[in-house]
């Protein structure tokens, strides 16, 4: 299906963006620690953005996991299963994820507005601002809900038709 490729896609895309977000972050560290210990002249900003840069990295970074297969489950019993007994599996557990998405979207969105609309900072000497990182948190949870569902397709596609949709 189309839609299904979309969304992997998407959050292919956004899987290799935030790589990238690692690298500034290491090099925004380096920086610090060189500045710090070589110079003694520690910077005000570096550790604030490095900590924003891993914010955004972590929430946002569950799509990706999610469309690689990557996420933590008890591979106890999980790991001897058939590809449909897995899929069953994950068909059960979908609907909780869902609500749970659905609520870390509700309560990211109205947070992330009212952020935005008072330009929050921090409350450091450097005030970075808040919103672009709270910003992260609903967009993260719609990623993760949009490739949940094609997830849930997929394996409900194995249950019923006993093949892999592709």
């Amino acid at each position: 299906m189309r839609l299904l490729a979309i969304i992997d896609a998407i959050n292919l895309r956004t899987g290799k963006v935030l790589s990238v977000l690692v690298v500034f972050m290491t090099l925004i560290l380096t920086y610090e620690v060189v500045l710090r210990y070589g110079f003694d002249s520690p910077t005000k900003w570096a550790h604030e953005i490095s900590c924003s840069i891993f914010g955004a990295y972590s929430v946002l970074g569950g799509g990706y996991a999610l469309v690689l297969n990557q996420h933590i489950r008890s591979d106890v019993i999980y790991a001897r299963l058939s590809d449909r007994g897995k899929a069953i599996c994950d068909l059960i557990a979908f609907p909780l994820l869902f609500m749970l998405l659905i609520f870390i979207f509700r309560q990211g969105f109205d947070m992330a507005v009212s952020s935005t609309l008072a330009r929050e900072t921090t409350v450091t000497m450097f005030r970075s601002p808040l919103y672009p990182v709270k910003i992260c948190i609903p967009l993260a949870a719609l990623l993760m809900l949009f490739q949940t569902l094609a997830l849930a397709i997929r394996n409900l596609w194995l249950v019923v038709r006993k093949e892999e949709l592709k």
